[in-house]
């Protein structure tokens, strides 16, 4: 009745109490942290706004904890039908035609491509090869080599521009 009323140190308690228990329920639908806390404060924001609209015979934890609910799930069916959609845009692309000529041709092409790597400056050919070889993705990859993912960035793109110049 109080945060209905507009009494903002009561929304703040209700904000301290619930919101990283709030987090903790989001993060088993979204499994991200970051994703998890920026819905709960969405929540929290639209419940401040909505405010005059709140029975005050409801729970107000449970009306939390269904919001929450409702908008992770929106969430995660919003990823699935994105994922779905870049699979169908994918199939759509044409595919660069490539002409094989030989087997001779095409185990040259990999010995001067295995060739270019190893040129590589040392901290870009080991970025590389974490990224495109292990399948590490650059925060991996920053935390294993103990520097920033910008770092790794801009080594993945030094790599990548020397190797188009060599091959």
């Amino acid at each position: 009745r109080r945060i209905r009323e507009g009494d903002r140190s009561s929304f703040r308690e209700l904000f301290l109490a619930l919101y990283e228990p709030l987090c903790n329920f989001c993060w088993r639908y979204v499994r991200s942290t970051h994703v998890a806390e920026e819905l709960v404060q969405d929540v929290f924001m639209e419940a401040w706004e909505a405010r005059r609209e709140l029975d005050p015979d409801q729970n107000v934890r449970s009306y939390l904890y269904q919001c929450v609910r409702n908008k992770a799930l929106n969430k995660v069916k919003h990823r699935e039908l994105a994922a779905e959609h870049n699979q169908k845009i994918e199939w759509l692309q044409p595919s660069p035609v490539t002409q094989r000529h030989s087997v001779e041709e095409d185990s040259e092409f990999v010995r001067v491509a295995r060739q270019a790597i190893e040129d590589l400056p040392d901290g870009a050919r080991r970025i590389y090869k974490l990224s495109r070889k292990d399948g590490l993705t650059y925060r991996e990859i920053a935390g294993l080599l103990d520097i920033s993912p910008k770092t790794v960035e801009s080594q993945m793109s030094r790599a990548l521009k020397l190797l188009r110049e060599a091959l």
